[in-house]
């Protein structure tokens, strides 16, 4: 591989390149602490040399169990460097969980730090076929310290593998998709195509655990952009540290936006310094699209569309006067979406099947041949998902075709129902869910939880629900709760909206 130009490895060209280009640059604040991209680079480069010493080589797969930000940073981007190829875990996964995917992805070796101790005994315990075991704190520190600040020998590139990040896995064995080298690069160069200026600020917190890490870390990276890393993403501490880093660009769930609108006391931070926002991976309302734009009406809100298997696959910017999301926009320079109807021909104007393609979509599910044959074909990716291109070559989304109710001979969009609930006063988040799951002929679902300090009664949101909706979208049930369910990603705060949780959790008041 010496012939090979370093700039084809992923961590290279992100970090090494920027340090080359821009050495006394901040490239991030973590924990009070400010690193220049050249000291970044060194750190990483300790890192590298430190996971060779220990055993660690190119081609090995490498499971990462780890929860703090600044290691995610160092130890993906020097494990990339020399070639490993990361299984980003998720420390929110139960168990059981965690070792099937561990079994799953064949995986060689084991890193883990003091908080993912206990589940590393665990595995190691139960997955007798991982040879190598390293905590961060105990075993890599005392070689991190001791190691050379030297550029490492490059050990992967552009086809390559770089990563196996993973599906939620929400209904059961996280699917393992392959990022390469060269897919990776491209996934984060969607910054690119956003307004950004030298004194912008990116922020994320420890979501980078998955295929967030190219997506805000990495992304920010590339293009030389400083970040503000934190340890904990949650609604007030997302309030906090962009009030005290002066964060200017942010991507969030717009149930996270959402929450921090109706259960958070936002009124009482500045929150001037954002200037980008991008919004996406669940379906955006009017309703919560309106609130957003009242708290801040001079921050330009984008809408983004991509999976796991392939993210930023769309991206656009909404019109400061949009009264209605209008889709996430066509396709990004280099990728390919289209719709098809059920005879599988493409279509305009009409709702049917979306798939997507471009340089950065997944090389394949590892050791999943039966799931790539059913989601790729002809080097296309089935999304899964309901979506409408316009004449303009916009994409909307509407949504899981999992999640589409199936009532009355038609489907009914969740958003339909929980976009018109949003607009009632004292109404935090509204998430509906047709029951049982599968049926041809469903049951409709509607949970609420009400804003901080107010109160909500069922009886009051069926007056509401029969004022307001056709009866065709009447629900069969109506729950209040304190909150809804939702997926952890170890940010602090909560994660996408648990339609099969709604499901799970009330299906049997029907």
């Amino acid at each position: 591989m010496s012939n090979k130009s370093p700039y084809g490895n992923y961590a290279y060209a992100i970090l090494t390149g920027s340090a080359l280009r821009t050495p006394d640059k901040v490239a991030l604040v973590c924990r009070g602490k400010s690193y220049t991209f050249d000291e970044l680079n060194r750190q990483v480069n300790k890192a590298a040399n430190a996971l060779l010493k220990a055993g660690i080589t190119a081609g090995m797969r490498v499971g990462s169990l780890l929860s703090g930000s600044m290691e995610i940073a160092d130890l993906y981007l020097a494990e990339g460097k020399i070639g490993a190829v990361i299984a980003a875990l998720n420390p929110f996964w139960p168990e059981d969980q965690i070792v099937a995917t561990c079994e799953l992805s064949e995986l060689h070796a084991f890193v883990f730090d003091k908080a993912n101790a206990d589940v590393a005994a665990k595995v190691r315990a139960r997955v007798p076929s991982i040879k190598l075991f390293l905590s961060v704190d105990d075993d890599l520190a005392p070689l991190t310290e001791r190691a050379s600040e030297a550029e490492p020998p490059v050990g992967a590139h552009w086809d390559d593998p770089f990563a196996l990040f993973y599906t939620s896995g929400t209904t059961g064995v996280s699917k393992a998709c392959i990022h390469t080298h060269a897919g990776t690069k491209n996934l984060g160069d969607f910054l690119l195509e956003l307004p950004h200026e030298n004194h912008h600020v990116w922020g994320t917190g420890p979501i980078i655990w998955g295929v967030g890490f190219p997506c805000t870390l990495g992304a920010a990276l590339g293009v030389g952009m400083k970040t503000a890393l934190e340890d904990d993403f949650g609604p007030r501490p997302f309030l906090e540290a962009v009030q005290r880093e002066r964060i200017s660009h942010v991507i969030m769930l717009p149930s996270q936006w959402a929450d921090i609108l109706a259960n958070h006391p936002h009124e009482q931070y500045d929150l001037s310094s954002l200037k980008v926002i991008i919004l996406g991976a669940e379906p955006l309302g009017a309703a919560l699209l309106a609130k957003v734009r009242k708290r801040l009406p001079d921050v330009g809100l984008y809408a983004f569309y991509g999976q796991t298997e392939q993210p930023y696959t769309c991206i656009q910017r909404l019109s400061d006067d949009a009264t209605e999301p209008e889709g996430v926009g066509p396709a990004r320079t280099g990728c390919a979406v289209k719709i098809l109807d059920p005879q599988g021909n493409r279509v305009i104007g009409q709702v049917g099947d979306l798939v997507i393609t471009g340089p950065q979509r997944t090389a394949g599910y590892y050791n999943q041949p039966a799931k790539n044959a059913e989601s790729i074909r002809d080097g296309w990716f089935h999304t899964g998902d309901l979506a409408l291109m316009d004449t303009k070559g916009r994409v909307h989304i509407l949504g899981r075709k999992e999640d589409a109710i199936s009532r009355g001979g038609r489907y009914i969009r969740p958003l339909e129902i929980e976009d018109v609930l949003m607009t009632v006063p004292g109404v935090g988040e509204a998430g509906v869910i047709g029951a049982p799951d599968g049926a041809t002929e469903q049951k409709i679902i509607l949970a609420v939880a009400p804003e901080a300090g107010h109160s909500l009664t069922e009886n009051g949101l069926w007056e509401i629900v029969r004022t307001k909706l056709p009866e065709s979208l009447w629900p069969d049930l109506i729950v209040v709760d304190s909150e809804l369910p939702h997926t952890n990603d170890n940010s602090g705060g909560r994660g996408k909206l648990m339609r099969r949780g709604i499901r799970d959790r009330y299906e049997s008041r029907l």
